[in-house]
């Protein structure tokens, strides 16, 4: 029980109570009474609080009903906070600039692809402390893979603090970090998105064979006949997927489609 709210784990449930981590978060946004702030999974309002004295509006979207009857008592008198029961991740999301919030672990992967695609000015988001490590990890390193590459093709990220375990109630098992992602404007113009996304997914499936031989299989399944017309780079000649950048592997995609008529797969 939490100020007489019975938590529930299906949810993911664990509020920041650091008064100190809660106004580093809302520094790291650069909030502005300009700024209309979008928090994903409010929870008891520890952090709309504070957001809310900082931005011209917040909007919280929670999925515990109980918990959205809290919020909106809690909020009845705030005329800048307007709450939301919902998933963040079906409903329609409401038109915001950035994204402020200490989301549930279990949907971080979800949520970010989804805010990628919305256009908002900054995302700074509480996540896992080892999820947060695979976004900013190096080729080469054990955490670099699909999740790496996917993320930072759509968006800048950077990793600015650790959250010891600590500082939220009920403790989680895990530490957390802050991370702040700013989407990219110069997105290279990928005519086959879903296609790319199918690409370094076979990648990272046999992230250490050597790049030729994936891309040639995964060629092959998608155009019969093309694996023999595989061309690297001589820097590239030896390398093993996990070896590879990021922009490396957008090369990679664009050069071996660029020329095929892949509508339909």
């Amino acid at each position: 029980m939490y100020r007489g709210i019975k938590l529930k784990k299906k949810f993911g449930q664990h509020f920041l109570i650091n008064e100190k981590i809660k106004h580093k978060i809302i520094e790291y946004a650069d909030i502005s009474k300009k700024d209309v702030i979008l928090e994903i999974g409010a929870g008891i309002g520890s952090l709309t609080t504070p957001l809310c004295k900082n931005a011209r509006k917040v909007i919280a979207i929670e999925k515990d009903g109980e918990l959205v009857d809290f919020l909106r008592n809690v909020f009845s008198n705030e005329k800048k906070v307007e709450i939301i029961e919902g998933d963040i991740l079906k409903i329609k999301l409401p038109k915001a600039n950035k994204i402020v919030s200490t989301p549930p672990y279990n949907i971080s992967s979800e949520l970010i692809f989804l805010l990628l695609d919305h256009g908002f000015k900054t995302i700074v988001l509480v996540l896992q402390k080892e999820f947060a490590q695979r976004l900013v990890s190096k080729p080469g390193s054990k955490n670099f893979g699909r999740l790496t590459v996917m993320v930072r093709y759509k968006g800048e990220v950077e990793l600015l603090e650790y959250v010891s375990k600590e500082n939220f109630y009920p403790v989680p098992k895990v530490d957390s970090a802050i991370v702040r992602i700013v989407p990219r404007k110069d997105i290279p113009k990928l005519v086959y998105d879903d296609l790319f996304n199918d690409f370094v997914r076979e990648l990272f499936s046999q992230r250490r064979k050597k790049t030729r031989k994936v891309i040639s299989s995964f060629m092959e399944k998608k155009i019969g006949g093309y694996s023999k017309k595989i061309i690297l780079p001589n820097k590239l000649e030896e390398k093993r997927v996990y070896e590879l950048s990021n922009s490396e592997i957008i090369n990679l995609f664009l050069y071996h489609t660029a020329k095929k008529d892949l509508t339909k797969y």
